[in-house]
């Protein structure tokens, strides 16, 4: 993986910056500090203004794992384009496949609340009901392999079977066949006539948008990973601010010490 805001990766922020693209951020541990307290999350003032900057200049959008309602209040207009319950609610989604994701979720729930109940509670998993999406935080308790092998042999007893996506202390259950991140981003980079796709995220979960085949012309994760799909990284969660002044600077064709200063 190539450090992003090394002399090499600066080189191909300034190519990127020059095309027509999509300007994609994941939310928790990307454009916000990640934390236990999942409420508090919420933008720094001065990545607000950044990212207000930076859709004033070019196609941006979010993709969370949030679901859109919760999502929406903590951005609070940064970026035109918000996509929440990785993907599953988004601009382009039709309200058909809207509502058979949460017909399915109220299925689980009623499982969830009765052949899953004790196990669950057993297993000091909280349960998040986010209406079209549900997600199993374990955070706290038992993370080896062996302990997400066992939860995820557990939710595969969900009918129908679920889509498993893990994330940092969490599993997420999306219904079959529901659209997931990566879909969902270059769907909506397609649609604004867009001729690529920047996206940086910071968990398993933006997996999904790193191994896009097609559209995807730099993908960014928020701390190095070997195994990760993404050809970039950032150190620190900190370091996404420099990385949207930097564009805002070269669409603009500030100066890059003016860039690297203000």
């Amino acid at each position: 993986m190539i450090y992003l805001l090394s002399d090499e990766g600066r080189q191909a922020l300034r190519t990127v910056a020059s095309r027509p693209v999509l300007y994609a951020f994941d939310f928790d541990g990307t454009l916000a500090k990640i934390s236990r307290d999942r409420d508090g999350v919420k933008l720094s003032r001065s990545i607000y203004e950044w990212l207000r900057e930076l859709a004033a200049r070019a196609s941006c959008a979010i993709v969370s794992g949030r679901a859109l309602s919760d999502l929406t209040p903590r951005v609070n207009g940064a970026v035109p384009y918000l996509m929440g319950n990785h993907g599953v609610e988004s601009p382009l989604t039709p309200v058909a496949a809207l509502s058979v994701a949460e017909q399915v979720c109220l299925g689980w729930m009623k499982q969830v609340e009765t052949d899953l109940a004790q196990p669950l509670k057993d297993s000091g998993i909280e349960v998040e009901n986010k209406r079209y999406t549900l997600t199993f935080h374990y955070r706290g308790i038992d993370e080896s392999a062996g302990g997400l092998a066992a939860l995820a042999l557990l939710l595969n007893r969900l009918t129908p079977v679920p889509q498993l996506i893990c994330g940092k202390g969490s599993v997420n259950a999306l219904s079959p066949g529901s659209t997931r991140k990566g879909e969902a981003a270059r769907s909506l980079m397609i649609h604004l006539r867009r001729d690529g796709l920047f996206f940086v995220g910071d968990d398993e979960t933006d997996e999904d948008v790193f191994g896009l085949t097609e559209g995807l012309i730099m993908g960014v994760r928020v701390g190095q990973q070997a195994e990760s799909r993404a050809q970039y990284y950032l150190k620190h969660q900190n370091e996404i601010e420099d990385v949207i002044r930097f564009l805002v600077h070269r669409i603009d064709r500030t100066p890059e010490s003016y860039a690297r200063g203000r």
